[in-house]
């Protein structure tokens, strides 16, 4: 069986603190490959060829866009990961030393799987899997094939949530949290990507969009216990969606309200909603997604309460009576700015420090460093050895993913939910074994 197989394999905690032996600095240049040809893939791909340290191997995409990406590139296009092994061995051809998928939902534990055992270091677009047990069956087996796994749930490397974490400690004793992502996503949004209309393909926005924030208010405030969660009126109709016509009961949630409450004892809310229009959500007011207009006058998509003073996102606004013997209502509240230092932002939370973007661009000092840039070299790091803690561990989107799962169940029953525990979820065996 399998899990004999697994008891002989040294499998790092949840830290997964990847030493400096397990993965070591290559004499030459990395090889990437990039498997998904859609919004995110060339996004990858115009990084990796921006590093002088680094190569693009190929774009992997059977959709009619795969061909113009590849071009555009200058490199190999392959229609399925067998192809690109294929190719391999029949010209003596050594494999890349990473992928990064960005393919719909539903693929990713195969594609991943069949990365991990050819070795392949993994870049994996969030969820890391539709369901939690292909979570931890991807997880097990890249443990045991001794491959670097990251998630890419990218905005923990954003300037303004390493800032707010960074602050945390000016608010005292956490209270609350209060949230919203709220945007209007137009018609050609899903007829551009019918799985986005399909709950069995793993759209709809709670799984593509929720799960970021989730993802984020546990980095910044630790793991959420309980939620409950309600529904928001569907807008749109079956042939907005999709064109094989799915009826109502079909189609995607376009949002819900939530109430949550965190392990340390805090609670919150939160609104997420793709059917609305509003300028509420973290793209617009970080101006991290370059589809989605910058709105500098955004403030308090995250709020975050605390006993000494509150904090206010993207305005990075510190409510305060610092100045004060005692916190009061009858006393003014008094207000600083909390600085994004771009020199700093790289900083990570443990200590290490991950370079600019690439060590051939050097930012100005007002210049905000993207996130998903920041992602790829901390990636880039773990497999050279040049840092030993990843930043969202397998581990970390299971656990956002399970909060989506209690947010589900609490649609479905109609009554407050709690999270199930990663330790808690088991791997199938049989696909394990399957793979070997």
């Amino acid at each position: 069986m399998y899990s004999s197989k697994l008891a002989n394999v040294n499998i790092p905690n949840q830290e997964s603190n990847f030493h400096q032996s397990q993965f070591g600095r290559q004499d030459r240049k990395l090889s990437f490959v990039v498997v998904g040809a859609g919004l995110i893939g060339p996004r990858h791909a115009s990084h990796i060829v921006s590093r002088h340290d680094c190569e693009l191997f190929a774009i992997v995409d059977h959709s009619l866009n795969g061909p113009s990406v590849a071009q555009t590139f200058n490199t190999k296009l392959f229609k399925q990961l067998p192809d690109l092994f294929e190719f391999c061995h029949r010209n003596n051809v050594k494999f890349p030393d990473a992928a990064i998928i960005a393919t719909p939902n539903h693929t990713h534990l195969q594609i991943g799987m069949q990365l991990a055992k050819n070795g392949i270091h993994i870049l994996m677009e969030k969820p890391l899997a539709p369901s939690a047990i292909e979570c931890k069956t991807l997880i097990e087996y890249c443990y045991s094939k001794q491959v670097a796994l990251l998630v890419g749930h990218h905005r923990r490397f954003n300037p303004y949530i390493t800032a707010a974490k960074n602050s945390l400690f000016k608010l005292g004793k956490i209270i609350a949290v209060q949230g919203s992502w709220t945007l209007c996503k137009p018609q050609s949004y899903f007829l551009e990507k019918p799985w986005r209309s399909s709950k069995q393909k793993g759209g709809g926005t709670l799984l593509i969009n929720l799960i970021h924030d989730l993802d984020l208010l546990q980095f910044l405030m630790g793991p959420i216990e309980k939620v409950y969660a309600e529904l928001l009126m569907k807008q749109r109709s079956a042939t907005d969606n999709d064109e094989d016509m799915l009826t109502y009961d079909d189609l995607v949630d376009e949002g819900a309200v939530l109430t949550l409450k965190f392990a340390n004892g805090c609670c919150g809310t939160f609104v997420c909603a793709d059917n609305v229009t509003s300028p509420f959500l973290f793209e617009a007011g970080t101006g991290e997604n370059p589809t989605i207009p910058f709105n500098d006058s955004i403030s308090g998509f995250y709020r975050i309460f605390g006993s000494s003073g509150t904090l206010s996102l993207p305005d990075m606004k510190l409510y305060h009576q610092f100045t004060e013997n005692e916190s009061s209502w009858l006393k003014p509240i008094s207000t600083c700015d909390i600085p994004l230092d771009y020199r700093e932002a790289n900083h990570d939370l443990f200590g290490m420090i991950s370079p600019s973007p690439s060590p051939d661009t050097k930012f100005e000092f007002n210049e905000k460093p993207k996130p998903f840039d920041l992602q790829l070299d901390h990636f880039i790091n773990i497999i050279n050895g040049d840092e030993s803690i990843v930043k969202c561990t397998g581990e970390d989107a299971l656990q956002a993913l399970l909060c989506i799962d209690a947010v589900m169940k609490s649609i479905d029953t109609g009554l407050p939910q709690y999270v199930e525990r990663v330790e808690s979820v088991q791997p199938d065996l049989d696909l394990l074994a399957t793979f070997g």
